[in-house]
């Protein structure tokens, strides 16, 4: 190539770029199950981020927005009922007896509810379990 010259005397280089696509669109759906998948009790973030093909950084970006955006939208949870008293009645429950209570847990916290308790307070305590995450 010293010594190439084109018709118009003027070098021409050319690149030839091999290998997959570096940059990848991921769909909200994507992203919303492997932020999923990395908020699982057990999950470790680098292991979640390599077997789904993005980067740890990337992952934490993803992590951090839903953060923000759950702090303005409704959240939805997985609610398991377990009852220890006859007063439920084909999977309903007809009365809550004085020991009854709402368990919670938000990664290694637990907090139990008890009938009656106030609202406000309640979510101030999960606001405060989920921002130490």
């Amino acid at each position: 190539m010293h010594q190439a010259r084109h018709d118009a005397d003027s070098y021409r280089r050319v690149e030839v770029i091999t290998g997959g696509r570096r940059r990848r669109d991921w769909s909200d759906v994507e992203k919303a199950r492997i932020v999923a998948e990395s908020a699982g009790p057990d999950a470790n973030i680098s292991e979640v981020a390599r077997r789904n093909g993005v980067s740890r950084g990337l992952l934490t970006v993803w992590r951090r927005q839903a953060r923000e955006a759950s702090h303005s939208a409704s959240l939805f949870a997985r609610v398991e009922i377990e009852s220890h008293h006859a007063g439920v009645v084909d999977g309903m429950v007809d009365r809550m007896a004085p020991d009854d209570r709402i368990e919670i847990e938000i990664a290694d916290a637990r907090v139990f509810v008890p009938p009656g308790a106030d609202p406000v307070t309640l979510k101030t305590v999960v606001a405060a379990l989920r921002s130490a995450r």
